[in-house]
């Protein structure tokens, strides 16, 4: 893909994409605008966006990005655009050149087009601090660029917000997570094997179907509350009688 070069050899490599169903020239102007404090990110506002809503409109101010332009994508991170092919694709690259972001539009038919996103980051500063909260980005990576990606495609399409639970489930995923970490700890330091063992099965799996699938909220609150109750079931201990 268009960018791949300012980065041949990336410890973080990832590329996800999305079908719109409307031609890329509809989705163009939703990527142009897109940036930390310009039209958001289109995803979670609260975290990505200093809960300053992402544009549901075409802004104008925004549709003239070229290349050399600074772009921030995080409060006191710019990256500046290495590349802007107009309705193809855009490249965001870090001000040293290590890092970039792909944006692409593929044409499918002449109403339908595959909108790719890829990140290629590197070197990692391994022996720094700073390293755990760039694997924690990275870990949240994938939920954060595929709500992005829903974002774009439903504004290009046209459609309705309905994100009123957005947060309420990534709470639940979140949860469910920590719950995964805490089975593990039993594991690690408990005493038993089976019940803690079972316990770190369930919560992983619960925790990747429900990212993965995003069922209703009833199911997510429904494997959380699960998690839970094998949590503490994990825990308690038979109290041995001691005759009188």
């Amino acid at each position: 893909m268009p960018g791949d070069e300012y980065q041949p050899h990336p410890v973080f490599n990832a590329t996800r994409a999305i079908t719109i169903y409307a031609p890329a020239e509809r989705i163009w102007p939703w990527l142009v605008q897109i940036g930390y404090r310009r039209a958001g990110w289109y995803g979670y506002d609260w975290i990505d966006n200093d809960g300053v809503p992402s544009s549901e409109r075409i802004l104008p101010q925004w549709q003239a990005l070229k290349s050399g332009d600074a772009l921030p994508i995080w409060r006191g991170i710019d990256f500046r655009v290495a590349q802007a092919e107009p309705n193809r694709s855009l490249v965001f690259t870090s001000f040293e050149g290590h890092d970039s972001m792909t944006l692409c539009l593929y044409p499918v038919s002449p109403g339908e087009t595959r909108l790719a996103w890829r990140i290629r980051l590197a070197p990692y500063r391994w022996a720094s601090p700073v390293v755990f909260t760039q694997m924690f980005a990275d870990l949240a990576d994938f939920i954060s660029v595929r709500q992005s990606l829903e974002g774009i495609r439903r504004r290009a399409e046209g459609r309705s917000s309905h994100t009123r639970h957005l947060y309420l489930e990534l709470f639940l995923w979140i949860a469910m997570f920590f719950g995964f970490l805490a089975s593990l700890a039993v594991l690690t330091f408990g005493r038993t094997l089976i019940k803690p063992l079972l316990v770190a099965i369930l919560a992983g799996l619960a925790t990747v179907v429900c990212v993965l699938l995003r069922p209703p909220l009833f199911v997510d609150f429904a494997a959380f509350v699960a998690i839970l109750l094998a949590l503490s079931l994990s825990l308690h201990r038979k109290e041995k009688k001691t005759p009188r």
